[in-house]
């Protein structure tokens, strides 16, 4: 199962040439993540501050189809596509106006859970972990690119 948001492209987010900042394509995703955990009924601020472990993101990588313009508005899909012990990854596609057929971006992270005092891997919390495993891409998802 998804998860999708909807974003605009602001004017601080694009260069001079008026594209989208490479680097940005990681805050779009992330905010995307973000909205995810609240709607399954995650505190934020515990999940990403306050609780005994950690998150940060092992692996990320983006693939840029066609540019992302000041004024755009974006959808921002997110799928998990693998839930580990101690890790889990994402694939995120970014679609313009025209939808699926309208590929601008297909970004991935994975994503490990450590100790906040240890930074060493643990499992992944169980209650976490059925949120994963409700949402996990039991199928490939579509090539977008295609």
């Amino acid at each position: 199962m998804s998860f999708s948001v909807r974003l605009p492209v602001r004017f601080q987010d694009v260069d001079a040439g008026g594209v989208l900042f490479f680097g940005r394509i990681y805050d779009y995703c992330h905010h995307a993540y973000e909205e995810f955990w609240g709607t399954q009924g995650v505190d934020r601020a515990h999940f990403f501050a306050g609780a005994e472990y950690l998150v940060p993101i092992a692996h990320s990588e983006a693939d840029y189809r066609r540019p992302i313009r000041h004024g755009d508005r974006l959808d921002v899909r997110v799928d998990v596509t693998r839930v580990g012990r101690a890790s889990f990854a994402l694939r995120y596609h970014v679609t313009g106006p025209e939808g699926l057929d309208d590929l601008r971006v297909e970004a991935s992270t994975v994503h490990a859970f450590v100790d906040r005092a240890t930074m060493k891997p643990i499992p992944i919390p169980e209650p976490l972990r059925a949120i994963l495993l409700r949402h996990l891409l039991r199928e490939p998802a579509p090539n977008l690119a295609t």
